[in-house]
């Protein structure tokens, strides 16, 4: 005799920055386990390998491009199917560091009070000119594991700029087919304030991230902490 076949439901959520919507179910034991060996290891290559596999499995959107995702929106998704699988409810512990308490408080919140925080002064489109301009896309998570964003010389600089233009317009055309050397050449030919518009793009883009208010378990004083990146949440 076969054993019953267990129904597993679906839910559905809404991808960031595009507002789309989403389709998937809670991941499986199965699924569990590749999760937990991928961050045991600790590698940030196998933890996103390992994400995708579950994304593979359980998202049901067909035609669903996960290599596309954005980083904030991977992180976003993979936190929502997270949820949905192993409860809603997340238990971090932080250490109180203020007036020498030393004091590690466990801090219960729900996921779905973690939001993609934007910046209300963020814009991915960039005015070089009355007529040019630059239209800028968001780094997926395989972009952000390539592109050193920590180096801050300004050969890198240059470079992950260029990587990131989606492309070029005037008043009469868009430019997309270009070459990696024909966009550095166009960023070095910008003057100072037109490159730390660039720079701007980066330091607002949205992030997954969530502001946790608590009373010292000790002390009794307020602690104010910030949580940010998916990493953060699986601790």
């Amino acid at each position: 005799m076969n054993l019953p076949l267990i129904t597993t439901p679906t839910f559905t959520d809404t991808i960031p920055s595009t507002k789309k919507k989403v389709e998937f179910r809670p991941f499986l034991v199965k699924e569990e386990k590749i999760l937990l060996m991928a961050m045991e290891g600790g590698e940030n290559d196998e933890i996103i390998t390992a994400i995708e596999q579950v994304f593979d499995a359980c998202i049901k959107t067909k035609n669903f491009d996960i290599k596309k995702l954005s980083s904030f929106d991977f992180e976003y998704l993979m936190l929502k199917i997270r949820g949905k699988s192993v409860g809603e409810i997340i238990e971090l512990n932080f250490r109180h560091e203020e007036d020498d308490c030393g004091h590690v408080n466990t801090v219960n919140f729900n996921i779905d009070d973690v939001k993609v925080q934007f910046d209300e002064n963020h814009s991915n489109k960039i005015m070089i000119n009355d007529d040019v301009g630059v239209v800028m896309k968001y780094p997926t998570v395989h972009s952000v594991q390539e592109l050193d964003i920590e180096d801050e010389s300004i050969e890198n600089v240059i470079k992950v700029f260029a990587k990131s233009v989606d492309y070029v317009f005037d008043q009469e055309n868009t430019y997309s087919d270009y070459s990696m050397d024909e966009m550095v050449k166009f960023i070095e030919d910008l003057n100072q304030s037109h490159f730390e518009k660039m720079g701007d793009f980066f330091k607002t883009m949205p992030k997954l991230r969530h502001d946790i208010l608590f009373k010292c378990e000790k002390c009794g004083k307020d602690v104010f902490t910030e949580v940010e990146g998916l990493q953060s949440f699986f601790i």
